[in-house]
C-alpha cells in the first residue's frame, strides 16, 4: 500500500471510532440510558407539566444544619433543588403549588487526613457529609421518613487558607450534588403518584 491509501484507511478507522464513541455518549447523555431517567428517553418527560415517572411538582425545604460548617443547609437544599429540577424535572419553587415536600437534616461532617508533609502538616482531606431526608404530600401522608444518604470527597489543603477554604467548599459542594443523586433515585424508587 502507498503512503496515501495507508493514511486514507487510517483517517476512516479515526473517523469511525470517533462516531461510534460519540453516539453512545449521545445515547448516555440525552437520558434514554441512565439510572435517573430509568431508561425512559427524555421525549417523554413532559417538560410543561414536570412530570416524570409519576412524580411532580416536589418543593425542597431548606435542609437544617446540625453540624459545625455554616451554611451548609444552604448546598444541599439548593443542589437538590437544582438537581431535581435540571435533570428530572420533578421540583417545583412554589411551595402551595407542590404535590410533596422534602425536608432533611445534615447530621454529620467529617474532615479526615488523607496525607501530609514532610513537615507534617495536612495537605489531603477526605470530606464525609451524612444527610438525613424525609418525604410526604401536601396531606400529611409520609413517603418516607429519615432515610440517611452520606457521600464523600477528597481534597486538597493548599498552604495559603483562602485555597484551601476555596478547596473545601468545592468538595462539599461535589458531595452534595452526589448526595442530591442518590435522593433522587430513591424518590423514583417508590413509584409515587400525584
Amino acid at each position: 500500500m502507498n503512503f496515501k491509501k495507508k493514511s486514507l484507511l487510517l483517517s476512516i478507522i479515526i473517523i469511525l471510532a470517533a462516531g461510534f464513541s460519540t453516539g453512545c455518549g449521545f445515547k448516555v447523555l440525552n437520558g434514554s440510558e441512565g439510572s435517573v431517567t430509568s431508561g425512559l428517553p427524555v421525549s417523554s418527560i413532559s417538560k410543561k407539566s414536570k412530570n416524570y415517572n409519576n412524580i411532580s411538582e416536589i418543593y425542597v425545604k431548606p435542609f437544617k444544619n446540625q453540624t459545625y460548617k455554616s451554611g451548609l443547609g444552604v448546598y444541599f437544599s439548593n443542589n437538590i433543588a437544582k438537581f431535581l429540577n435540571m435533570q428530572t424535572y420533578m421540583f417545583t419553587s412554589n411551595e402551595s403549588g407542590a404535590f410533596y415536600y422534602l425536608s432533611g437534616k445534615i447530621t454529620s461532617i467529617q474532615n479526615n487526613v488523607m496525607s501530609y508533609t514532610g513537615v507534617a502538616a495536612a495537605v489531603d482531606y477526605d470530606i464525609t457529609v451524612s444527610v438525613t431526608v424525609s418525604m410526604y404530600n401536601t396531606g400529611g401522608k409520609i413517603i418516607f421518613r429519615n432515610v440517611n444518604f452520606s457521600s464523600s470527597a477528597t481534597y486538597y489543603n493548599y498552604i495559603n487558607p483562602l485555597i484551601a477554604h476555596k478547596q473545601e467548599k468545592g468538595a462539599i459542594i461535589r458531595v452534595s450534588r452526589r448526595i442530591a443523586r442518590k435522593i433522587v433515585i430513591y424518590i423514583e424508587s417508590k413509584k409515587l403518584t400525584s
